[in-house]
């Protein structure tokens, strides 16, 4: 088929007489001539697998046109536009050479996507009839032959020549130039948020598709590869690469996740690179036909599925996708079938459709991760009210606390002091009553003096401790409480009390000045139990050392005992549960033994080691 020019004198329009073509001697090169004998009719575009199929070498195509008007002056520049050359080419006029590839041989250039438009010079043309020569290199698994071929003024050659050039190549370089800025920009996204797995997979599916595109569309140089077999194994495996991970991605965008099927996905695309790789040149071709017709198939069925995915969701990002879907579908089934020479057209539908809908994909993409964006950062604006109302609530609740505390610390004290009251001069009072009541005349004024005195030094012993003042621990446990042995031992006497004190030489272990003052204040508060409650005949005061670092401070009476349970329960327990506070805080233990026979106190104490002792 071919294009004809519309001069201004229809008269001296070229047309062309005939087209035809010859396989090239067996063994010869492309620096050979064209053969004599051999020469068939053809009808542009011509691919020479259907006219010798498996046939791979040169084949020369004869172009014989007519020059009517040859030699006058109003006669337009003429031209020649060329769809393609596959794989590699050279172009004569008569016996002018116009054009070759840079390779013949192997490995040979790739011209199969290029558009070419020649000048014709006046002077290379013959008044009458002229031949183009056109020596195409190739092999029929390749689909090697001549496009269409345009002839006629030059403005007509050129435009052809722009308008293909439009769709072969500048529309494929613009679509890989997106396909690898968006494949860069989310595989970087997929870096940054691992878990948006649909952005990763994209992202390869981009950088497959460029890789793949840009050695069957772009690149027409035989560089890196050795052999043109070498290279249609390259692509042919980005091919499944791509339709693989294009397979992942969309499965993943719709939320969707087949484990046993992608397993399966990669174990035929492992097998199916393998093949490709391996297989020798008599099946290489029916192996690379196969496998583009089973991932065309494969890459129509998974948009097909995400757009019924798509209609079931019905979410916008997902009916937007199955829209380039859609597109894809189309322009896949169009392009395959335009391959395979099922349709005859002059344009693939992938070289307009594929920028646009990428950048569709690219829009819904980034809108997703927009979102995304958005919902985090919403989250961070909640997130910051709520840390902001939590810690004024804290602050407020360590606010309660600390009053709180503050209150449980002045209770304390209290506490503390009506302990030191109980104990100490509460057991001062008891003992000077029960002196003055044990008397048996009137007491002289020493007496009473002597008795304020005791109390006046139990009431600044209280004040002192509450003050801050710490006294100081007396050197040895005779010492310690020989004040105390002299105070209640003339009362015992008069009680008629037999009473034994027994301390060691020296203190077991290193008690502070609190554990002692507590020690004190629990021993008085005991002895004055005694003189009050007891009706005993016989009292024993020990101290000694508890196992390897402690010491053990013993009361023991023979009188009447008591019910401890219900007198530490009682509104009168108050001197008991003092006892048992005083223990606690000091980091002892109390234990008590009260019955018919008699009542006995252990206070227990761990403190260093100190040494150990006994008198």
């Amino acid at each position: 088929m071919f294009a004809h020019t519309a001069w201004a004198a229809e008269a001296c329009a070229p047309h062309i007489d005939s087209v035809r073509a010859v396989r090239a001697t067996a063994g010869a090169g492309p620096e050979a001539p064209p053969p004599i004998d051999g020469w068939q009719p053809v009808t542009l575009p011509d691919h020479w697998a259907e006219r010798w199929p498996g046939f791979e070498g040169i084949v020369w195509y004869r172009i014989d046109w007519q020059r009517p008007c040859a030699g006058r002056d109003d006669a337009p520049q003429l031209g020649v536009a060329f769809d393609y050359l596959s794989m590699a080419g050279a172009i004569s006029l008569n016996d002018n050479l116009l054009w070759r590839d840079a390779s013949l041989v192997e490995p040979l250039s790739r011209s199969w996507n290029t558009p070419r438009v020649f000048f014709l010079p006046a002077a290379a043309l013959n008044p009458g009839t002229n031949t183009l020569w056109v020596q195409v290199v190739g092999g029929s698994m390749y689909g090697s032959g001549l496009g269409r071929v345009v002839l006629g003024p030059a403005v007509e050659a050129v435009a052809y020549h722009d308008e293909r050039r439009l769709f072969a190549r500048v529309l494929p370089a613009v679509n890989l130039v997106i396909s690898i800025t968006l494949g860069c920009f989310f595989l970087v996204l997929w870096l940054m948020r691992r878990q948006e797995v649909a952005y990763g997979w994209y992202a390869l599916s981009a950088i497959a598709w460029l890789v793949f595109a840009s050695n069957t569309v772009v690149s027409t140089l035989p560089w890196p590869f050795a052999s043109t077999d070498a290279w249609s194994r390259w692509i042919t495996a980005w091919m499944v690469l791509y339709v693989s991970c294009f397979c992942m991605f969309m499965w993943h965008f719709g939320g969707q996740r087949f484990p046993r099927l992608s397993r399966a996905l990669w174990t035929v695309a492992a097998l199916a690179v393998a093949a490709i790789a391996l297989l020798p040149q008599p099946a290489l071709s029916v192996a690379t036909l196969a496998v583009f017709i089973v991932y065309s198939l494969l890459f129509m069925a998974v948009c097909v599925q995400f757009i019924l995915r798509a209609l079931d969701t019905k979410k916008t990002e997902h009916l937007l996708l199955a829209l380039c879907a859609f597109g894809f579908l189309v322009a896949a089934v169009h392009d395959a079938l335009m391959i395979l020479r099922v349709i005859d057209d002059r344009f693939g539908y992938t070289v307009v459709t594929a920028p646009l809908i990428m950048i569709g994909m690219s829009l819904i993409l980034a809108g997703g991760f927009t979102r995304s964006l958005r919902r985090v950062e919403n989250f961070n604006d909640d997130l910051a009210r709520e840390v902001r109302g939590a810690r004024t609530e804290l602050a407020d609740t360590l606010s309660r606390e600390h009053r709180l505390e503050l209150d449980n610390v002045r209770l304390h004290e209290r506490l503390s002091v009506a302990h030191d009251l109980h104990d100490g001069l509460g057991s001062s009072l008891v003992r000077s009553i029960a002196l003055v009541e044990q008397s048996g005349e009137a007491l002289q004024r020493p007496q009473y003096l002597s008795m304020f005195k005791s109390l006046r030094d139990d009431l600044r012993q209280i004040i002192d401790t509450h003050s801050g003042g710490a006294a100081p621990v007396a050197a040895t446990p005779t010492q310690w409480l020989a004040p105390m042995r002299h105070r209640f031992g003339r009362l015992f006497e008069e009680m008629g009390v037999r009473s034994h004190w027994q301390t060691p030489a020296a203190w077991p272990c290193a008690l502070s000045a609190r554990q002692v003052l507590g020690l004190t204040r629990l021993l008085e508060e005991a002895l004055a139990n005694v003189v009050k409650h007891s009706r005993a005949r016989t009292l024993r005061v020990q101290l000694m050392a508890d196992g390897e670092a402690g010491v053990l401070l013993s009361v023991e009476d023979d009188g009447v005992g008591f019910d401890a349970v219900t007198v530490a329960s009682s509104i009168g327990g108050l001197g008991l549960r003092s006892m048992q506070a005083r223990m606690a805080r000091i980091g002892g233990t109390l234990q008590i033994d009260a019955g018919d026979g008699g009542t006995r106190l252990e206070a227990r104490v761990r403190a260093p080691v100190m040494g150990a002792g006994g008198s």
